[in-house]
Parts: C-alpha cells; sequence; structure tokens
C-alpha cells in the first residue's frame, strides 16, 4: 500500500511539475496588445489588456513594464474591454461577458456592466469579487502557486525540505482543484520523517452562495505511523460572508476512510466519518494574504474518535508573482496507533510563484 502511495505521489508530483513549467516556459513573443483602457480616480490612464481581478486587485499588462501593473479595484474609475471574462459576483453568481465600469453621474451609482451578446448585467464595483479572462484551452485557464523551503542546522546536521504546489480550473458552473504537500525531515543519529499529502476537491454551484462539495485525498505520515489513509466524500457548503477582500465559508457532510498503518499489531480498515469544515481567506493590499482552514471528521462507524486537521498560511507579496509564506498545519488523531502521537504538526515558511 505504501509503495502504491510513493508511486501516485511521484507520478502527480511529475505531472503538474510538467504542466507547471509548460505554462512558466509560453511566453509572448511580439505580441500586439488589445487596447484595453483603465482610468483611476486620481485621473492616471493605463492602456493594455486587462488579465483580471483577484484579491481585490486588478492587473493589467502594458507594453512599457515588464511584469503586469496591479491597481486597487475600489480606486479604479473607468475600465473598458472587448475580452470575454468569467466574473464571480459577491452573491455567488458567475457570469460570462464583457466588461466596462463607468463613473456615476447624478442620482445614478458607478457600476459594472457585464455584456453577453443583447444580454447586459449592471451591479455595483463591490459587488464584484473576481474576473478571470476566458482563454483559448483548458490549460491556460489554470491558476495556482508553487512553494519550496529548506533549513539546515550544522551543529546537529539537522535537515528540513517542505513544497506546497496548488492548480484549480473555474468554469460559471463548478470548480476543480488539485494540491500536492510534502515534507522532510532529517537529523544525525535521529529518525527521518516524511509527510506526504495529495488532495483533489471539487465544487458544484448552486445558488445563493451555496455550493456541493466533494474531496478525495490521499496522506502518508512517518510521525502518526500512517502508510497511506485514503478519505473520499463531500457535502453541501456556504458562503457566509464574500467580498473582493474575504471569504468565510462552511461545509457538512460525510465521508468514508480506508486505513493502513505501520505499526505491528495495529488494525487496519475502513471507517464512515462526519464532515464540518469552515474556511476564512483574507486580502489586503500591497500587504499580503491570511489563508485559514479546519476539517473536523468525528467517527460515525468508529464512535468516539474524532479527527481533525487544519492548515493556516500568511503570504507576504513580492515582486513578479512571487511571494513568501509562512505556514502551521496539525493533524490530530484522538486514536492513534499505542506507539504514535496524538498530534503531527509543523511550521514552515517558503518562496512561491503564482500563476
Amino acid at each position: 500500500m505504501a509503495s502504491f502511495a510513493s508511486r501516485n505521489l511521484a507520478t502527480f508530483r511529475i505531472f503538474l511539475m510538467l504542466m507547471l513549467m509548460l505554462g512558466a516556459g509560453t511566453i509572448a513573443s511580439g505580441k500586439t496588445l488589445r487596447g484595453d483602457v483603465v482610468t483611476m480616480k486620481n485621473g492616471d490612464r493605463f492602456t493594455g489588456e486587462v488579465k483580471r481581478l483577484q484579491s481585490g486587485i486588478l492587473y493589467i499588462e502594458t507594453d512599457y513594464a515588464s511584469s503586469n501593473l496591479a491597481v486597487d479595484w475600489s480606486q479604479v474609475q473607468n475600465v473598458k474591454s472587448t475580452a470575454m471574462y468569467l466574473i464571480t459576483l459577491s452573491n455567488g453568481k458567475h457570469v460570462t461577458g464583457q466588461l466596462e465600469r463607468l463613473p456615476g453621474t447624478g442620482e445614478t451609482g458607478e457600476n459594472v456592466t457585464i455584456l453577453n451578446g443583447d444580454q447586459s448585467l449592471k451591479v455595483p464595483p463591490p459587488e464584484v469579487v473576481q474576473i478571470d479572462r476566458q482563454k483559448s484551452s483548458w490549460f491556460r485557464q489554470l491558476q495556482g502557486s508553487i512553494d519550496a523551503g529548506t533549513s539546515f542546522t550544522s551543529g546537529n546536521g539537522q535537515i528540513a525540505a517542505n513544497t506546497d504546489m496548488n492548480a484549480s480550473y473555474m468554469t460559471a458552473g463548478w470548480m476543480a482543484s488539485a494540491a500536492l504537500g510534502t515534507s522532510f525531515g532529517d537529523q544525525n543519529g535521529g529518525t527521518k520523517t516524511n509527510r506526504n499529502d495529495i488532495s483533489f476537491s471539487g465544487e458544484k454551484f448552486l445558488g445563493r452562495n451555496s455550493y456541493v462539495g466533494g474531496l478525495v485525498d490521499f496522506l502518508h505520515s512517518s510521525q502518526q505511523d500512517l502508510n497511506l489513509r485514503t478519505t473520499a466524500g463531500g457535502g453541501y457548503g456556504r458562503f457566509i460572508r464574500r467580498t473582493g477582500t474575504t471569504d468565510f465559508r462552511w461545509i457538512a457532510g460525510a465521508v468514508f476512510t480506508q486505513e493502513n498503518f505501520s505499526t505491528v499489531g495495529q488494525p487496519s480498515g475502513s471507517n464512515a466519518e462526519g464532515l464540518l469544515g469552515m474556511g476564512y481567506d483574507s486580502y489586503r493590499f500591497k500587504v499580503g494574504e491570511i489563508h485559514s482552514q479546519i476539517l473536523v471528521f468525528p467517527g460515525l462507524s468508529d464512535s468516539g474518535r474524532v479527527r481533525m486537521t487544519t492548515t493556516n498560511s500568511l503570504v507576504i507579496k513580492l515582486t513578479n508573482n512571487f511571494h513568501f509564506t509562512f505556514s502551521f498545519w496539525d493533524n490530530y488523531d484522538s486514536r492513534p496507533p499505542t506507539t504514535a502521537k496524538n498530534n503531527e504538526l509543523g511550521l514552515s515558511s517558503a518562496i512561491g510563484w503564482s500563476f
């Protein structure tokens, strides 16, 4: 079972790295920009291509900057673009169309107009949460990040390394994502530790900021004597708050787990568990991001057992889509193998790149 997990981990890692390298290696040469116009409230004017709106920041590609310009969406006065975008609104709707933002006059407040053929939709700018350009292929539509960090201490010969990679794809009706996290530790005269986690998730958007979500996760953890834990299930979720700078959501459902432990005498088997989760994301212009998630799995077939996982990160923005990340994660099991700890937690820092 462990060798199966290792082979799948290596295959997934190679596949994701190839996708990311191919995406990073696609460089536009001699590209003619579309001619979108963005005017700021202070009178500054930019001409180029509106790429996306994410975390309250509007990204613009120009001929005179080596990287995309990043401007505060709340300080934008006018936008005019002929491209097609996938636009996410604060009420949970996902619509496609061309984008136009105009200042208000008289009793009419400023508004964003989304044009799709003969149909148009007008909404206040704060209700526009995210804008993504509709590209020619699904591969170019991927968004994600790569993070890697390492440390070494000469006194005790301790070395540690961690990597995190994720990618997501979204349409007007659903979203899918994949993530890989690895950590490794070794010390002279000590025990090696390693943790590998592969997860896949998907969301089907419903009305009024609600969704049906599913997940599949494969976890290997030497600290908890866990060769492989496979978790599959899903539930119903809803956004409590959704703006351009803040997301707060919950999900409730059930999962099925299959566990295989390395401890001699520790039984392996299958369990049914409940699923209760909450997530929080906060974005600040010129500063960075905070991401926090907690998932609780109360035992159904194994009554009294409770598992919990949490991941938390602070992302500090650098230049050219690079960032610095501080992360904290914890896996808790109220009934681990007799030789393993209840908690497996970690702190890490890494340099990353977003695409």
